[in-house]
């Protein structure tokens, strides 16, 4: 490859260097203008070269951020990733990424952008964590402008995104859990809330629970889909979040006693409605037409019946984080708990709840003694 350097003012220089072409007879040129004394273009020469020779060179592109992240969202988030998360790439990208990074050239992004990108959302009030997933739907995005060739080297790698502060779980006591049950008596979505507190499982998860995947004579579920609200696509049917979260669950009496009353009572519906009934889904939660409850409507129902019997504020999805504190209480083996949950990892159960386990170290030493112990009454006895 050749290049040069020539002068176009003061401290100021063109360098010129061959691009390769597939067409021999045809020269291809790249041309640039580089600010300082004539050693700066004459390094940047030398590494346009190096980066010619080891084939990590790429052409230069007046395409905006902006653009970039609209292009990658229409042509590759949307058909390579489920359509919550793409909701939430769109949402990132659209209230930060391009609000306060739209208007950078992509090529000339560099991490000192990433850094002010971070300091601006943090003055703006926005709290760590959401700087933190915007960072990550960034870097996603400029992962993919490297492999198409667009990015030389993702910027976003080099800066560190603020670390958020730990959250402890707000997970409700048993005299709280026994409380809400009796608050919810007679609720629409009494049996929902109550399914969700015997099984652990994510919203989406029970929504979008079917009819085939409950087990009356295995007494279980198995979660196999998922159904939620995307914005602009109304409830959208989709697979378990990851590998691990397609699993069974084993069910008591009491959940087997709701379900088969459920079941009983959606017969009866279908009978009595015939075809205005519209559970041909066959969906195990639905309104009293048999359409499928909305995801977001199950967290805005149980806002509103915990504030009115005044109870301390959490989440529905708590509700996951409270079934596994009750195993935890009751002894239950953490695998059978990380298997219920559908995580990937025992460690990832033992990192979510480990606060809720704060005498396991001293359980671990006493029972180590008590072995020990019997151990040395056995080989005394067995001294003639």
């Amino acid at each position: 490859m050749k290049g040069s350097v020539s002068p176009r003012g003061k401290n100021v220089w063109r360098i010129r260097y061959d691009l390769p072409t597939t067409d021999p007879s045809v020269r291809k040129q790249a041309t640039e203008t580089v600010h300082g004394p004539k050693h700066i273009a004459e390094k940047v020469l030398r590494e346009r070269l190096a980066s010619l020779e080891a084939g990590t060179h790429v052409e230069k592109s007046k395409e905006t951020l902006a653009q970039f992240m609209q292009s990658w969202l229409d042509n590759y988030a949307v058909t390579h990733c489920q359509p919550r998360t793409v909701m939430g790439y769109r949402t990132h990208i659209k209230l930060y990424i391009v609000p306060l990074l739209g208007h950078v050239p992509i090529q000339s992004l560099t991490p000192r952008h990433i850094q002010d990108f971070h300091a601006q959302m943090l003055s703006s009030g926005l709290s760590k964590r959401t700087v933190l997933h915007a960072h990550r739907v960034l870097s996603e995005a400029l992962k993919h402008a490297m492999s198409w060739g667009i990015l030389a080297r993702n910027p976003v790698q080099a800066v560190s995104p603020p670390k958020p502060e730990e959250q402890e779980l707000e997970i409700w006591s048993l005299p709280i859990i026994q409380r809400f049950l009796d608050v919810i008596e007679g609720h629409p979505f009494q049996d929902l809330f109550t399914i969700t507190l015997l099984t652990g499982m994510r919203r989406s998860e029970i929504t979008g629970l079917r009819w085939g995947g409950v087990d009356f004579e295995g007494n279980g579920l198995r979660v196999t889909g998922t159904l939620q609200r995307v914005t602009g696509m109304g409830l959208v049917e989709g697979p378990p979040k990851t590998k691990s979260s397609r699993r069974s669950i084993a069910l008591g009496q009491k959940a087997m006693t709701i379900l088969n009353r459920i079941r009983s009572k959606q017969l009866e519906m279908q009978l009595e409605y015939s075809d205005l009934y519209r559970n041909n889904a066959g969906y195990v939660f639905t309104d009293a037409l048999g359409a499928p409850i909305d995801s977001d409507r199950v967290s805005k129902e149980f806002a509103k019946v915990i504030k009115k019997a005044m109870l301390p504020h959490i989440r529905f999805h708590d509700l996951r984080h409270c079934h596994a504190s009750l195993l935890l209480a009751d002894g239950t083996n953490i695998k059978a708990i990380s298997e219920r949950l559908g995580h990937s990892k025992v460690s990832t159960t033992l990192n979510i709840y480990s606060h809720l386990l704060p005498n396991i170290q001293a359980a671990a030493a006493e029972g180590l003694e008590r072995q020990l112990a019997r151990r040395g009454e056995t080989a005394l006895s067995e001294v003639p």
